[in-house]
C-alpha cells in the first residue's frame, strides 16, 4: 500500500517538475528576447509587461550596469532552468525498485553542485544589486541566495546518504 502511494507521489512530482521546467524555459526565453530587443530599442528596457521592473533609468545612467543586471537575470534564470532539467532527467533514470545506484547518486551530487553554484551566483548578483540600489536606482531584486546555498547543502547531505545506501545495496547484491 505504501509503495503505491509513494509511486503516485513521485509521478505527481515528475509532472510538476516538467511544468516548472517548461515555465522556466519560457521565462528564460522571454528574458533573453527582451534583453536582445532592448539592445536595439531602448524603450523596451521597461519590463512592466513581463516583470514590474523599470530599468530605463539604469540604461540611461550606466549602460554597463544595465547589461550586468540583464545578464545576471538571464544567467540566474538559466541556472534555475538547468537545475529543473537535471531533476526531470533524474526522474528518468530513477528506478523505484532499485533507487540506490551509482548513476542516481552521481546525479544527486551533480544537482547539489549546480544548486550551490546558483546560490553563489545569486549572492554575488545580490551584492551588485544592493550597490546599484544605493548609487543609481532603487531595485527590488532579491534571489535569497542564503536559502539556495542552504538547500544545496541539504541536497548534498541527501546525496551522501544515497551514496552510503548505494554501497550497502551493492554489498547486499554481492552477498546474495
Amino acid at each position: 500500500m505504501k509503495t503505491k502511494s509513494s509511486k503516485t507521489i513521485l509521478t505527481i512530482m515528475n509532472v510538476l517538475f516538467w511544468i516548472v521546467f517548461i515555465a522556466l524555459c519560457i521565462e528564460t526565453g522571454i528574458l533573453l528576447c527582451s534583453y536582445l530587443t532592448s539592445l536595439f530599442i531602448t524603450e523596451t528596457a521597461n519590463f512592466k509587461l513581463y516583470k514590474p521592473i523599470d530599468l530605463n533609468e539604469i540604461l540611461t545612467k550606466d549602460v554597463v550596469q544595465y547589461h550586468i543586471i540583464m545578464t545576471s537575470y538571464i544567467i540566474m534564470n538559466f541556472l534555475k532552468t538547468f537545475i529543473a532539467y537535471k531533476v526531470v532527467k533524474l526522474f528518468t533514470i530513477l528506478k523505484f525498485e532499485k533507487p540506490f545506484t551509482t548513476e542516481t547518486t552521481k546525479f544527486v551530487f551533480d544537482i547539489s553542485l549546480w544548486v550551490f553554484i546558483t546560490g553563489i551566483f545569486g549572492a554575488v548578483a545580490n551584492s551588485n544589486f544592493k550597490w546599484i540600489s544605493k548609487t543609481i536606482q532603487k531595485l527590488s531584486i532579491e534571489w535569497n541566495a542564503n536559502e539556495i546555498i542552504f538547500f544545496a547543502g541539504l541536497i548534498y547531505i541527501i546525496a551522501v546518504i544515497m551514496q552510503k545506501g548505494t554501497e550497502i545495496q551493492d554489498e547486499n547484491d554481492l552477498t546474495v
